[in-house]
C-alpha cells in the first residue's frame, strides 16, 4: 500500500500548490468553477454506480471532467486566442474519444476489479456507499482538476516570451494521442479475435511497449504542459502531467493490467523484453 500513501501525500501537495496558484494569479473563480463543474458530473455517475452497482462507469466520467474543465475556464473567458481555440479542440476531441471508448468498453461486462476490490474492502462498514463515494467518485474528481491544471492556465493567462514555442507541445501532443488511439485500436481489434482469446498482445505498438496506450495518454498530458509554458505562471502545472503520470505507472495504469496478465503463457518472456512504459526497440532474447 505504499503507493497508496504515496497518492495520498501527492493529493495533498497538489491541492496545497494549485490552492497557492489560484491566489497567485487570481484564478481562484475558475478553479472554483471547473471543480464544480466536475464534481456535478461525477455526482450524476455516482448515482449511476449505486444504481447499477457498477462503480465502472466512474471511468466514463474521467474524459468527460477534462472536457468540463476546459470548457468552463474557457467560455468565462471574454477574448480567446486562436491558440486557445485549438487547445480546446485538441482537450474535447481527446475527452469524448475517451469517453466513446470507454462506454463502449464498459456497458454489459462485470464491474471492474480495481472497484470491485473497494467494494470489499468497505462493505463491512456502516457507511460503505459514503466510504466509496470518497474514494472513487470525490478523489477522482480532484485528480482530474488537478491534472487538468495546464489547461485552466493556458485559458486564463497571457502569453509569455516563449509563445512561438507552442508548437513543440502540440507535436508532443499529437503523438501522444497518436500512441494512445492506436494502441486502444489494435489491443480492441485482438481481443475481439476468439483465436487470440487467453493470448498476449504483443504486435504493432505492443511490440514496443508493454502499455503504449498509457504512455500516449501521459505524453499528450505533458504536450498540453509544453503549451501551457507559454503562458505566464505556465511552469506552476507542472504536477498535473506528473501526478497523472504516477497513476498511471503506480496506481490505476499498469499495476492493474499487469496482474490481468501475468497469468497468459508468455508474461515472462514478454516482460522480460518489452519496455513496460516508454516505447523502447525489444530485446532480441526474452528471460524466461
Amino acid at each position: 500500500m505504499k503507493e497508496r500513501k504515496i497518492l495520498f501525500l501527492l493529493t495533498i501537495v497538489c491541492l496545497i500548490l494549485l490552492s497557492v496558484l489560484s491566489l497567485k494569479y487570481g484564478i481562484l473563480l475558475y478553479v472554483g468553477s471547473s471543480l464544480i463543474g466536475v464534481m456535478i458530473s461525477m455526482h450524476i455517475f455516482f448515482l449511476i454506480g449505486v444504481l447499477t452497482r457498477n462503480h465502472t462507469f466512474v471511468d466514463t466520467a474521467w474524459g468527460l471532467s477534462f472536457i468540463i474543465v476546459a470548457h468552463v475556464s474557457f467560455w468565462m473567458q471574454k477574448e480567446h486566442s486562436l491558440l486557445q481555440w485549438l487547445v480546446l479542440a485538441m482537450v474535447t476531441l481527446w475527452g469524448l474519444r475517451l469517453f466513446t471508448y470507454i462506454v463502449a468498453r464498459t456497458i454489459g461486462r462485470a464491474e471492474d476489479l480495481r472497484y470491485q476490490a473497494v467494494r470489499k474492502s468497505t462493505e463491512k462498514q456502516r457507511s460503505a456507499v459514503l466510504a466509496s463515494y470518497l474514494r472513487i467518485y470525490v478523489l477522482q474528481g480532484f485528480l482530474a482538476l488537478f491534472i487538468a491544471t495546464p489547461l485552466i492556465l493556458i485559458n486564463t493567462l497571457k502569453p509569455n516570451h516563449l509563445s512561438n514555442w507552442y508548437l513543440i507541445g502540440i507535436a508532443v501532443w499529437a503523438v501522444g494521442f497518436f500512441f494512445e488511439v492506436v494502441g486502444d485500436w489494435q489491443l480492441k481489434t485482438f481481443l475481439s479475435q476468439k483465436q487470440n482469446e487467453g493470448h498476449l498482445m504483443t504486435s504493432g505498438l505492443w511490440k514496443y511497449s508493454r502499455h503504449p496506450n498509457y504512455f500516449g495518454e501521459s505524453l499528450l498530458w505533458w504536450g498540453i504542459f509544453l503549451i501551457a509554458l507559454t503562458f505566464e505562471g505556465g511552469w506552476t502545472s507542472f504536477f498535473g502531467p506528473l501526478l497523472l503520470t504516477y497513476l498511471l505507472l503506480k496506481i490505476s495504469g499498469v499495476p492493474p493490467a499487469e496482474r490481468l496478465t501475468k497469468k497468459l503463457p508468455g508474461f515472462e518472456d514478454y516482460k522480460s523484453r518489452t519496455s513496460v512504459f516508454i516505447p523502447w526497440i525489444p530485446k532480441r532474447e526474452g528471460r524466461s
